[in-house]
């Protein structure tokens, strides 16, 4: 009697352990980390070996979402998973309902995580931590928990464009009999730089050539978040590259105005003729000097 007794209890308990093994909610990856114009997003796979119908309830564990290095904190406000049906918000150490009455049955449901309205988000890893609860959908008692790692991977990226008119200078009759005159493009072109990491703006004259006499260079202004500028101007000689300006992530449309000018050489005359001058605009991460 007694071997039968703790027969059925090993037997009970068995099923216990089967039942809540078989009803467990498991959150994986699907794909990497999409970077859009205005949001981020990552595709998550919901898996259940399960056939009945539960609840998916989630709790935020950290107060924001932070990257690895710690310089980045996204808020929750900003975080959000859409379920085919409706986008999903949280708050710190409250559980949001992600799903009522899901069944698997036993295959798997997609849905998508996303920041928004944050701006650029900076390069880098970004955690945020959150419990899952899973309820029975009838009896609303909890089946499992388990714990879920939301990341976001951001890779780097860089582009400048290049707008207004073409750098032109334009010298005439009266200006080249002026010695030491300097003439400067007709207008200022405006380079507009996106950078998710610390950024640096060169100027490279490796295809320069030779012109109607010295060539100079320079900014004439920048928006308020370009930390360096160049505001001396500096001669340009072939094969160089020259810092024009130095930027902190993220950047988003911040622009640097530059003007180039040319003046004769050794205070002669300059030549007459048609020259074109290929400056090259780099776009590269800061590491420091």
């Amino acid at each position: 009697m007694k071997k039968t007794l703790i027969t059925t209890l090993i037997l009970l308990f068995s099923l216990l352990i089967m039942k809540a093994d078989a009803s467990m909610i498991v959150f994986d990856y699907l794909g990497d980390t999409v970077v859009q114009q205005s949001s981020v997003e990552r595709n998550l796979l919901i898996r259940s070996d399960d056939t009945g119908e539960y609840d998916i309830l989630l709790r935020p564990l950290d107060t924001a979402m932070t990257s690895t290095d710690g310089r980045v904190s996204i808020p929750l406000e900003n975080i959000y998973i859409n379920n085919t049906h409706e986008d999903v918000y949280f708050r710190y150490n409250d559980y949001s309902n992600l799903f009522k009455r899901l069944q698997l049955n036993g295959g798997t449901k997609s849905v998508v995580a996303k920041i928004r309205d944050f701006g650029m988000v900076p390069a880098g890893t970004y955690n945020l931590n959150f419990e899952v609860q899973t309820l029975d959908s009838d009896t609303q008692a909890v089946v499992s928990m388990s714990t879920f790692m939301l990341q976001f991977v951001i890779p780097p990226t860089q582009d400048i464009t290049f707008r207004g008119e073409d750098a032109e200078i334009n010298v005439n009759a009266k200006d080249v009999f002026a010695k030491n005159k300097k003439i400067a493009t007709d207008a200022n072109p405006i380079i507009y730089i996106n950078s998710n990491i610390d950024w640096v703006l060169l100027i490279n004259t490796e295809r320069f050539g030779e012109g109607a006499g010295n060539y100079y260079i320079r900014t004439v202004s920048a928006s308020p978040a370009v930390t360096e500028r160049l505001q001396e101007r500096v001669q340009l000689y072939p094969d160089k590259e020259i810092v024009i300006a130095r930027g902190k992530a993220p950047s988003s449309n911040e622009y640097v105005s530059i003007e180039l000018a040319v003046e004769g050489k050794d205070g002669k005359i300059m030549k007459a003729g048609s020259y074109t001058n290929n400056l090259r605009l780099i776009l590269r991460e800061d590491r420091g000097r």
